[in-house]
């Protein structure tokens, strides 16, 4: 069983491009008014259904001297007045934005993982196939290559130990003697300080000495016919003998012999940046950068070349991937991107671009358009009190656990970002918590306090559209009220899965808008049954719509069930990896699936089907598609029946 404080909506399979987004259109359409475009202002009043908390932006040195970090505020010399940034707020309603009108994700962390899963044995074979060891080295223009070495030899720390002095070196890593928790010695740098750096540098000879399961052993020899360095890697366990088990654990390191011709590789940014990102450069919080990286590193930046396993491209002098160990991290076969559905890499515009504005490249050329919908800071009411301080762990979901962020087959529980038809689970979210149990825990540095706000405070903020169609309007009113769902509630800020961030958006007032909520909702909703359900009442029940406000909702997640919002300890990941994946959230135990009211009717489509059909001009989209139609389309219809317009900026 797996249990996750977050879940995801999948991802819809066909992408609402509405017609009107021409080139024509969208370089006039902040200059010239739309003929049914509205302006006007929506006032929200925003409640905290539990503590909320979102970070101060200050620099570290101006943090509490503690260490307690403070809500987002501004101080008039006075006192405190706290607010919710006008970033955030656009952050969450965008999203849910993309989600209701069936947009793309636009939005993804391309990153390709690695995996280094001992009990796999697809990692195993793919790691020893054609593997090879070399100098990894900085040119002088900067440029990384690798200088291959003359094959992977191994040789036994007893001749390690006695060539360089080390008393009984063996016996330190026996079970027993070796702390596999907390022995500086699981890093390789620390092996390298007990040996000695500059005498590992030194080339030494060495004769073959034998096999050992498929191993080339050496040993060093005055006059062996081989020349080569000592290369350590880390000592993660304890080395076990005698009894009746057989033996286990490390207890040979590395000879990298040298070659009688160079034969050099080139790295590509591709493979170097792979290479970072496994080894978490750069990263202070957990999980830090690799002890192991940061000791090479320092080295590489100084000149010196470093020991490297890797795999070369076949047919290329160029290096594919490559590690710090034998068995290091081996990249997947496919990135994040890689495996988002095929329909949200199209160029068209959608939806949610059209309203809140993008910057991508679409046929090789950077284009853009500005926000037509500005979003002001939410201030926060007289009642805003602050919570005493609390520290708190958070977990840091990663997704190249594939169970969670892979689409998994109820029959295959293997698929990974190395499977043909591996696709990413949706969009992730945070199930709202219908209660809070929080605990502070002990400081160290896996921990954050906070000063949070109590629940009950509220804030308020204005919206400002800009020459938006009705369909448009509505498709935010949409997400601000979860298409006037009054029991849903979004989240914000951070330690969402401890349940913090609980809110309730109400719209108080609409300043120069021509309908009511439920008007604009109508619009929007007629028109994703028109365009994406074949003029049917589909789309408040879609499985896109049930995830989204099931997640929106409170839900009794009872502890002991697949639906508890919580991470696992860290030695469940591993237990439950190939057995179980993670659940869609309307099929977990005693979840009630939440469906919105429909308010669109069968005669609302036909009357939007019979305006199309009347009205339609539509352009191409930039992908070469025929849009779905609209009500709303052809530059005439658009700008009023206007015999010119100006071409403004976007």
């Amino acid at each position: 069983m797996i249990t996750s404080p977050y879940n995801f909506v999948p991802l819809n399979d066909e992408i609402y491009y509405p017609s009107w987004a021409s080139d024509e259109v969208l370089e006039n359409i902040h200059d010239v008014p739309l003929k049914d475009g509205e302006s006007g202002v929506i006032e929200l009043e925003i409640t905290a259904k539990s503590p909320i908390f979102i970070k101060n932006h200050v620099k570290k040195s101006e943090e509490n001297d503690n260490g307690v970090k403070e809500f987002c505020h501004f101080n008039n010399g006075k006192s405190k007045h706290f607010y919710i940034p006008a970033t955030s707020l656009k952050g969450m309603i965008r999203n849910t934005l993309e989600i209701m009108s069936f947009s793309a994700m636009s939005f993804i962390d391309d990153k390709t993982y690695s995996q280094r899963d001992l009990s796999s044995k697809d990692y195993k074979e793919k790691v020893l196939k054609n593997i090879q060891c070399g100098w990894l080295y900085k040119d002088e223009n900067g440029e990384y290559s690798v200088d291959i070495c003359d094959g992977i030899y191994r040789i036994r720390y007893e001749e390690i130990g006695n060539k360089f002095g080390i008393k009984d070196y063996k016996d330190i890593f026996l079970y027993g003697n070796f702390d596999e928790r907390n022995s500086p010695l699981k890093n390789a740098k620390e092996k390298y300080k007990l040996v000695g750096f500059d005498a590992c540098q030194k080339i030494y000879t060495f004769s073959r000495s034998g096999d050992s399961n498929g191993r080339k052993l050496v040993k060093f020899s005055d006059d062996g016919d081989l020349k080569g360095r000592v290369v350590l890697t880390g000592h993660p366990t304890s080395r076990k003998e005698g009894g009746e088990r057989r033996p286990s654990g490390k207890i040979q390191d590395f000879v990298f012999i040298e070659r009688g011709t160079p034969y050099i590789l080139k790295v590509s940014k591709k493979a170097f940046d792979d290479f970072k990102f496994a080894y978490f450069d750069g990263r202070t919080k957990q999980p830090k950068e690799s002890a192991d990286w940061t000791f090479w590193k320092e080295k590489l930046q100084n000149g010196y070349k470093i020991p490297v396993f890797f795999h070369k491209i076949k047919g290329k002098n160029e290096v594919r991937s490559f590690g710090l160990s034998y068995l290091y991290k081996l990249p997947y076969d496919k990135s994040t991107l890689d495996t988002l559905n095929d329909a949200h890499k199209q160029q068209g515009i959608d939806l949610a671009e059209l309203i809140f504005g993008y910057s991508k490249e679409i046929d090789g050329k950077q284009s853009s358009l500005k926000s037509r919908v500005f979003i002001s800071h939410a201030k926060a009411m007289d009642n805003a009190k602050e919570e005493s301080p609390v520290t708190i762990q958070l977990g840091s979901p990663k997704a190249s656990y594939y169970p969670n962020y892979i689409v998994q087959d109820s029959f295959n529980m293997q698929k990974n970002y190395n499977s043909v038809d591996a696709q990413l689970s949706g969009w992730k979210r945070y199930p709202i918590h219908k209660s809070m149990d929080i605990k502070s825990v002990s400081k160290s540095t896996q921990t954050t306090t906070i000063k949070p706000l109590k629940e009950g405070v509220k804030f308020r903020c204005k919206i400002v559209l800009h020459n938006l169609l009705p369909v448009e309007i509505g498709a935010l009113l949409s997400a601000i009220t979860f298409h006037g769902t009054s029991d849903c509630y979004h989240n914000i800020g951070m330690a969402k899965p401890l349940g913090y961030g609980k809110v309730k958006l109400e719209v108080l007032n609409m300043q120069d808008l021509k309908m009511s909520v439920k008007e604009y909702l109508e619009v929007f909703e007629a028109d994703m049954n028109a365009n994406l359900f074949g003029h049917n009442i589909k789309w408040h029940e879609s499985q896109q719509i049930k995830n989204l406000l099931t997640m929106a909702s409170e839900q009794s997640n009872k502890a002991g069930t697949n639906a508890e919002l919580k991470y696992m300890e860290l030695s469940e990941f591993a237990k439950v990896k190939n057995k179980h994946h993670l659940e869609r959230y309307t099929k977990l135990q005693d979840v009630i699936t939440k469906i919105p009211t429909p308010l669109s009717t069968a005669k609302a489509i036909v009357e939007r089907k019979a305006a199309v059909s009347k009205n339609s001009n539509p352009t191409k989209q930039k992908d070469g598609k025929e849009p779905q139609q609209n009500s709303i389309s052809g530059l005439e219809n658009l700008f009023g029946g206007a015999a010119s317009y100006k071409k403004g900026k976007r």
